[in-house]
């Protein structure tokens, strides 16, 4: 009898010993799965994401987790920092890694077309190159309007979004009263855009002679 209780008990502590090493082996699978195929960090969205969301609104809506690298899709980001400043372009559902090309100046659609909202028009001006900062804006951007004026300059308008841009054309969304200043600008001087800073702030007129010490 006291034969049998040893060999029962017995029984039951190795039974307790190979449970405990089968959780342990489950436990830790995904992480010996996951060594063996090059993980890498990616973005992945947790909680939907409608589309014009900024990306600063972002923060509790992804999560950084590891995937296998074959398994990461072409532009998907590991940081908000990458897309900062931008908005999504569509929405981004549950589950998904959070990709740039999702991502625009705010305003802009998913084809790459700025919404004008119905109060404003747009306006088509043709300018060189050295006046539309290198050629280099693209739909989206946010510019600052100068003139030039008899030997003088001055900052007429800021924060103007670009709607398009073609080769020496630049498409403006403008207020009624503004198209009419660029228009007028246009005629009577010379219109030259600025890349907008971040943190704006008007200007005075300057006249060349001030440019002579």
């Amino acid at each position: 009898m006291q034969r049998r209780l040893i060999a029962a008990i017995a029984a039951v502590i190795l039974a307790g010993i190979g449970a405990v090493l089968l959780f342990n082996y489950v436990a830790t699978a995904d992480s010996r799965a996951m060594a063996g195929q090059d993980p890498v960090d990616v973005l992945v969205v947790t909680q939907a994401v409608k589309p014009g969301a900024l990306a600063s609104e972002l923060v509790g809506s992804v999560e950084k987790r590891q995937i296998p690298r074959v398994a990461v899709v072409p532009g998907a980001i590991t940081s908000l920092d990458q897309v900062a400043g931008k908005a999504t372009t569509t929405s981004l559902q549950v589950g998904e890694q959070v990709i740039e090309s999702r991502f625009a100046e705010p305003g802009t659609s998913a084809d790459g077309d700025v919404q004008v909202p119905d109060d404003m028009q747009v306006v088509t001006i043709a300018l060189e190159q050295q006046r539309t900062i290198g050629g280099t804006l693209s739909a989206g951007n946010k510019v600052a309007v100068y003139l030039t004026y008899d030997n003088k300059i001055q900052q007429i308008l800021q924060n103007v979004t670009v709607v398009n841009t073609t080769e020496g054309m630049v498409t403006l969304a403008l207020k009624p009263s503004d198209v009419q200043r660029v228009v007028l600008g246009l005629q009577s001087g010379q219109v030259w855009l600025a890349k907008e800073a971040k943190t704006q702030s008007g200007t005075t007129p300057l006249d060349a002679k001030q440019l002579i010490g």
